[in-house]
């Protein structure tokens, strides 16, 4: 009555799977344990930090608020910087186009001839006067 060696392997997985079934039950408890007291761990800590958190996100909101209101003004500024730049290339443009005019070339010669002249005028009395007073 010998066993065959099928039954033999049969008997050996069977030995080995009552063997290690306890022992793999009792890794994968101990591993839940574990884990569970870590999860238990993450939420004290997640509320203790709660409160904290709210107040820097509150902190956080309204800074963002106060930014928002300072753009706004920064905003509006720089359309009257453009306005005021804007004004200011047409007024460029428009005295540009009147030095370039002839009517005010010969006006400008004629103004820098009459005081040329007036100097010249002017010296020459002074002149006339330091002889007159020397003599």
């Amino acid at each position: 009555m010998l066993a065959s060696t099928g039954e033999v392997i049969k008997n050996i997985l069977f030995i080995v799977l009552i063997i290690f079934i306890p022992l793999i039950s009792v890794f994968a408890i101990r591993l839940l344990l574990k884990l569970a007291r870590s999860i238990e761990h993450l939420n004290r800590t997640l509320d203790d930090a709660r409160p904290q958190l709210n107040m820097l996100l509150g902190n956080l909101n309204s800074t963002v608020e106060d930014m928002n209101g300072e753009l706004g003004k920064v905003i509006e500024l720089t359309g009257e910087v453009q306005e005021m730049l804007n004004r200011l290339d047409g007024s460029m443009q428009t005295i540009d186009n009147a030095l370039r005019s002839p009517a005010v070339r010969y006006g400008g010669m004629a103004a820098g001839f009459l005081t040329t002249s007036a100097l010249v005028r002017s010296r020459r009395r002074k002149g006339k006067k330091k002889k007159k007073g020397k003599e």
